[in-house]
């Protein structure tokens, strides 16, 4: 199997993880060190960082899944398009529990080292998921 597809199953696996809860599954497909470079505030560093961050999902969507909506993989970086859904049954970004279902779309970048995920990239529509939450916006007052 080419490297890339390696790497494109190991970032598969990574979301699956997250779906079914198991921070760890993890610990083989991530380094201990690695790092993410768009914490959730408060986040550890390392692994405990981003299992704290798939607990932190799955505290505000109990039902938390992601969906691959495209790979792309190229040498030891892997780029995918995920879709995140669930029910909004805990406090998400301080706005409380709307039992709404939420879908949000999200970009990563993955580079590998020695088989294991080292650095994480990642932005999500956090937008547009408050706005399907009703959450009302407003500007900061000087």
């Amino acid at each position: 199997m080419r490297q890339e597809e390696v790497h494109k199953d190991a970032y598969r696996r990574v979301i699956e993880a997250v779906n079914r809860g198991e921070p760890d599954a993890l610990d083989g497909l991530m380094a201990v060190d690695m790092v993410d470079h768009n914490p959730i505030p408060d986040q550890s560093p390392g692994l405990e960082g981003f299992k704290q961050w798939m607990m932190s999902a799955r505290a505000s969507f109990p039902d938390f899944r992601g969906t691959v909506e495209k790979l792309i993989a190229e040498g030891d970086l892997v780029a995918g398009r995920v879709t995140w859904r669930g029910t909004h049954r805990g406090t998400f970004v301080g706005v409380p529990p709307t039992e709404r279902d939420v879908a949000i779309s999200a970009f990563h970048l993955v580079r590998f080292a020695d088989g294991h995920v080292v650095e994480w990239w990642g932005t999500a529509d956090l937008l547009g998921a408050l706005m399907q939450l009703g959450a009302s916006i407003t500007t900061p007052q000087d």
